[in-house]
């Protein structure tokens, strides 16, 4: 329960804290920016997260996120879709970054380090 908590407290504070100055600063750089070299687009989101709060806690950190916008959850639970500023060259590594960095601590909370 400790562990679960910690977890809780260190996304909260740390993780999410540090994806939200990294998302405000890229942000900023894409606004400031002469050329605004941005591609933005829609991306599927696999997900690991299946009970209503792992779902809802994925979405809602991806939309606090400046530059991403959580816009759909398939039917069947297991794919989000979000609108992101910029989508770079690579879906798949933007995919893997989203689930490493808000997805997987969610996960940590609600089911222990050995989820």
């Amino acid at each position: 329960m400790i562990g679960r908590i910690w977890a809780a407290l260190y996304y909260a504070f740390f993780l999410f804290l540090k994806e939200l100055i990294l998302a405000n600063w890229a942000v900023v750089k894409l606004v400031l920016s002469p050329r605004m070299p941005i591609r933005p687009g829609f991306v599927a989101v696999p997900m690991d997260a299946r009970t209503d709060f792992e779902i809802t806690s994925f979405a809602n950190s991806i939309t606090l996120t400046p530059g991403t916008i959580s816009v759909h959850i398939s039917d069947d639970r297991t794919l989000l879709v979000m609108h992101a500023i910029d989508t770079g060259d690579d879906l798949d590594a933007l995919r893997q970054a989203t689930k490493a960095s808000l997805e997987a601590p969610i996960l940590r909370v609600t089911r222990g380090k050995n989820r």
